[in-house]
């Protein structure tokens, strides 16, 4: 099969990953041709090895929303040249319609939330009206340019099917995973000290509710609960990480708050096993590779008591209210103090691993089947 993969919208967090781990697999699998287009943060990662195995390799940049229809047309044209069997848009939506049969992931979890959308820009309304005509248009491109969309949990497939009207039949849900590098963890414990090291595995999105650990860090303070650190994966220098980290100056707790900045997907592992908890207190999601990648670290996991969070972490995470700042820090000193609870989750952890997640190879398996499935229905 000659399959066209874009990762042209990939561009932060789990999409580059999900990206990665694909076509660390596809490029060893000889029933593949491969024409792949990178985005700047897929070519970044991927390394020499994998690269000298595309036969046709095109680099893409970060193009603005007013770009990307002339963005569109160079893809077009790349396909033209090499006239795929299957198209993969690794996320959309794509801003150009192939000839080809065309399969698109989606994980724009603010699109089919909307009352989480409009409580984030509520303050806002340029945003609001912006984000709201978005939304709209990339609906509509969702729509338009996909023959099949594929998503990662069943509750994230019926909020597609409910918000884009697409035939459910030709939605597909394949589950996330950890990334296969995970399997390479030899050390579990981080090296002794007395600070509680709680890692936010995140890249900064609205939705990702990150502000709130402001004040969560107040709280704690307040409760004499002082020897703990917030660890983002926040670039230093980026406007976001500036917003946080004056809250937390002014609130008189910036020594808790540090930021591991950017961090290669193969380095990930080692930050997991340097933590104490693990802490996600984000509104909307499509999936996440945080709560697997917590399971297999055997790492405690606190996160929103949420639909989507719910289904994929059953009885092995703490959930809180991920508006009430109180609950979310109450959760933590009572999380920390309670070591047989800890245990406990731990031993949840693993098992829920096995049901709400792939091993990485039982993922390719089910992304190969899929891609060569599509391709005979539609002949």
């Amino acid at each position: 099969m000659k399959i066209l993969i874009d990762t042209s919208v990939c561009s932060i967090g789990g999409g580059v990953q999900v990206a990665l781990s694909c076509i660390n697999n596809i490029i060893n699998d000889t029933e593949f041709e491969v024409i792949l287009v990178a985005s700047p943060q897929v070519d970044l990662q991927l390394s020499e090895e994998s690269k000298s195995k595309i036969k046709f390799y095109y680099k893409e940049v970060n193009e603005p929303i007013y770009k990307k229809y002339s963005q569109g047309r160079r893809l077009s044209k790349i396909e033209l040249r090499h006239n795929p069997d299957l198209v993969f848009v690794v996320f959309g939506p794509s801003y150009w319609r192939p000839k080809a049969v065309t399969l698109q992931g989606f994980a724009l979890p603010l699109m089919v939330y909307p009352k989480i959308r409009n409580s984030i820009y509520k303050d806002k309304p340029t945003t609001f009206l912006y984000q709201k005509l978005m939304n709209a248009y990339k609906a509509y491109l969702m729509k338009k340019n996909s023959d099949f969309i594929l998503v990662e949990t069943a509750t994230f497939k019926e909020r597609v099917h409910d918000f884009l009207n697409f035939d459910l039949d030709k939605i597909f849900v394949i589950e996330n995973s950890f990334n296969s590098n995970f399997y390479s963890l030899t050390e579990n414990k981080k090296y002794s000290n007395q600070q509680i090291d709680i890692f936010i595995p995140t890249s900064y999105y609205p939705h990702k509710n990150l502000e709130i650990l402001t004040s969560v860090a107040k709280i704690l303070k307040d409760m004499n609960f002082i020897n703990f650190k917030f660890n983002f994966l926040i670039p230093d220098q980026s406007e976001n990480w500036e917003k946080i980290f004056n809250e937390a100056k002014r609130l008189k707790v910036e020594n808790h708050f540090h930021t591991f900045g950017f961090v290669n997907n193969d380095k990930m592992k080692h930050l997991y096993t340097m933590s104490d908890l693990v802490l996600l207190p984000t509104l909307a999601e499509a999936s996440t590779a945080v709560y697997p990648e917590t399971f297999f670290s055997k790492k405690v996991l606190l996160t929103s008591k949420v639909d989507f969070a719910l289904e994929l972490c059953g009885e092995a995470a703490i959930f809180f209210d991920p508006h009430d700042a109180h609950d979310i820090a109450t959760k933590i000193v009572e999380t920390v103090e309670n070591k047989d609870l800890q245990s406990l989750l731990i031993a949840k952890g693993i098992t829920q691993l096995g049901i709400s997640y792939l091993s990485p190879e039982l993922k390719w398996k089910k992304q190969k089947d899929l891609f060569l499935n599509i391709l005979q229905e539609s002949k």
